[in-house]
């Protein structure tokens, strides 16, 4: 008698679980449908704004005053790269809200300003190479420094500062640039956390420091800020 009862209250037991599980699942169902509308509509809407200008704020005026002299044959185009058109957004920003903003139609020109951007910064990534190989690694860093204030996000940036510090024997210089780089926003998580694992390989390479593993979030001052 007992286990008959038993039996009954776990074949009810089962049928509740079955009838939660698929609320859920429909529920959960439901709700992405919802969101997938609602970015529909925002897209829709965003495709409907008119064009509207683009602010003098957004814009980026490259500075070249307190970089090394560049060479009249400029080989790496820095001057060139320097003098286009280019945006730099300093926070992250997402097509659908660059399009409620400026309009469908601006799109295009602003992702060719984002690009020309980019172009400058590995102009300038090259340039710090070159001067590197040629033996002045000093001259290399400041650029390199100038390029991570911008907010360079190319892997070679970070990869070169680190060799030349590295070849230093700079192990308190790699720690400050390991500390900037775990504070700085990247678009790619990934390649942060490359780029922190090969400034510690090169930190343990030293054996004068500690190497730092965890991402340190803070609004403090940086020492590669201007």
């Amino acid at each position: 008698m007992v286990t008959n009862i038993l039996n009954i209250v776990l074949i009810i037991l089962s049928v509740l679980l079955i009838i939660f599980i698929a609320y859920m699942a429909r529920r959960h169902r439901s709700k992405q449908e919802n969101i997938h509308e609602r970015f529909l509509d925002e897209e829709d809407a965003a495709n409907a704004v008119r064009k509207k200008e683009l602010e003098p704020e957004i814009f980026f005026v490259a500075d070249l005053s307190g970089l090394p002299e560049i060479s009249e044959d400029d080989p790496y185009q820095v001057v060139r790269a320097a003098k286009r058109q280019m945006i730099r957004f300093t926070e992250p920003v997402s097509n659908l809200e660059l399009k409620q903003k400026y309009g469908v139609s601006q799109m295009d020109i602003i992702a060719q300003y984002e690009e020309n951007f980019n172009e400058f910064l590995k102009a300038l990534t090259n340039w710090a190479e070159g001067l590197a190989d040629e033996g002045n690694g000093r001259s290399a860093l400041a650029i390199l420094e100038y390029a991570l204030t911008l907010g360079s996000e190319f892997r070679s940036t970070y990869k070169l500062a680190a060799d030349i510090l590295a070849a230093y024997q700079d192990a308190g210089a790699l720690e400050t640039l390991l500390d900037f780089t775990s504070a700085n926003h990247f678009y790619d998580p990934a390649v942060r956390q490359h780029i922190m694992s090969y400034i510690n390989d090169k930190i343990d390479e030293l054996g004068g420091a500690e190497p730092v593993t965890e991402f340190r979030e803070s609004e403090e001052s940086n020492p590669y800020d201007d």
